[in-house]
This record gives C-alpha cells, structure tokens and sequence, in this order.
C-alpha cells in the first residue's frame, strides 16, 4: 500500500511537472491544460482501482483464514462424532447380544419350571410318606414343618424357585437328623399308659426312653411301631446317653440295644 502512494505521488509529480512545463509554454495554452488532466485522470482511476482490489484480496484472505479455522474445527468434531458413533455401534451391538442372551436365558428359565414343579411335588409327596413312616421323634416340630411345606406347595402366589427352596431345606434338616443326636421331653404311650419322661435320639438308628424319675426306661421298635421297656441293667447306659445328650457328661461309649437292621425280604 505504501509502495502503491509513493508511486502515485511520483506520477502525480511527473504529470504536474509536463503539466507545468507544458503551461509554462506560451504556445500550449489551455490545450495543453486539458492533455495534462487527460492523462492524471486514468491514472488516479487505475490506482483506485488497485487500491480497491487489494483491499478486496485482503478482505478475501481473511475471510479464507477464516474458513479454514472453521473447517479445522469441523474436521476435529467430525473425527470426535465419528469416534463415538463407532463406541455407540459396538455398544448398541453388544447391548443386542446381552439381550439376546436374556431371552435365552428366560426361555431356559420358563422350561425348567415347568419342568421343576412335577419334580417338586413328587419330592413333596414322598417325603411327606417318609417322615409319616419314620420313628416318631419330635412329632409336633415336624408335622408343623411339613404342614406350612403342603401350604407353600399349594399356594399359586409362591415361586417354583421358592418352593424348590422349601422342599430342599426340609430334605436337609431330615437329613441332618440322621447325623445328629438329641434329647428332648415328651409323653409316650407304653404298655397302655401315658408316660412322661426325656427321650434321647440317637441320629435316626434308635429312641431310647427314661422316665423323668430315672427308674425306668424304653426303646422304640421300628419295626412294631411302639415302646417297650427296657431292663434295668440298661438303665446307667440310658442315663448317662441323656446326660451325654444335654451335655452334662462328656461323650464316652455305651452299650444300648439299638437293635440290627432287616435285611430287604425280612420278615419285620
């Protein structure tokens, strides 16, 4: 821009000066006034217009420096939403699968309760018969077991899970009866009579009976589903196995009539 009026100003100078010299001449006159403007015009205008392009051009520099700030900027969000849309994919197609694997997971869960509530009920059914049979130790804490099993069993409102969970802590506890000793007080009917007295349960092999003033005592036979009284010379084994039950005594071997088990096609 400086070059552009330095150089103007040596035009105009030059113009004026054959401008002058040319007025200074008596023989130019007026004439030659109107060639010297004639030829200062269309450099002025040629001037302006180069002053008008390089504003122009500098304008459209700008406004390119612009753009191209703006495109950058585009392109770094276009590479950030391309980034996410690849997580958003991979994430969309793995929430497809996880879904996928919950339907089939559901189906499997709808097949094995229905196959599961025959199982439970068959479950229910004979171990209802078996604590029915069993010796008859702590009668009342079982049938209540059994009872609210039946109701739980029954009700449409409980689970099949629930009721399978149920059924397996009932088998549970009965089997832990098995591995377990135990004394505990209770009327039995022997020999026609009502009797008060501790009964010591040894797991389920055998029931053994002692009054509560210690002078007499029974043992359950499985077999003909009563009491029968024992021989006195069984009565220190029979007290010392309830103390050893309440865990007044330590544990030490006893000899009690437990009895021998039947062979299948045994007459009982």
């Amino acid at each position: 821009m400086k070059f552009l009026k330095n150089q103007t100003r040596g035009i105009r100078a030059g113009i004026l000066f054959w401008g002058c010299a040319f007025v200074a001449m008596p023989s130019s006159g007026l004439c030659q006034a109107n060639i010297a403007q004639k030829l200062i015009q269309p450099v002025e205008q040629s001037v302006t217009t180069r002053q008008e392009s390089q504003k122009q051009r500098d304008q459209w520099e700008q406004e390119r420096s612009d753009l191209v700030l703006v495109y950058e900027q585009l392109e770094l969000e276009h590479g950030t939403l391309v980034s996410e849309n690849r997580e958003l994919t991979a994430a969309q197609q793995s929430q497809k699968a996880q879904n996928l694997a919950l339907m089939e997971q559901k189906q499997a869960s709808l097949r094995i309760q229905k196959e599961l509530f025959p199982f439970v009920q068959k479950v229910f059914t004979r171990l209802a018969a078996f604590v029915a049979a069993d010796a008859p130790f702590l009668k009342q804490e079982r049938a209540v077991r059994m009872t609210s099993l039946e109701k739980g069993i029954t009700d449409p409102g409980v689970s099949v899970a629930e009721k399978y969970r149920r059924v397996m802590e009932a088998l549970f506890v009965e089997a832990e009866y098995g591995t377990t000793i135990e004394v505990y007080q209770e009327k039995v009917m022997m020999e026609g009579k009502t009797t008060t007295g501790n009964i010591f349960r040894l797991g389920r092999v055998s029931l053994f009976f002692l009054s509560l003033d210690r002078q007499s005592c029974a043992r359950f036979n499985v077999a003909q589903a009563e009491w029968q009284p024992l021989a006195d010379e069984y009565l220190p084994a029979v007290r010392s196995a309830i103390e050893i039950g309440t865990k007044r005594k330590p544990v030490e071997l006893l000899s009690l009539p437990i009895g021998h088990l039947a062979l299948q096609g045994e007459d009982q």
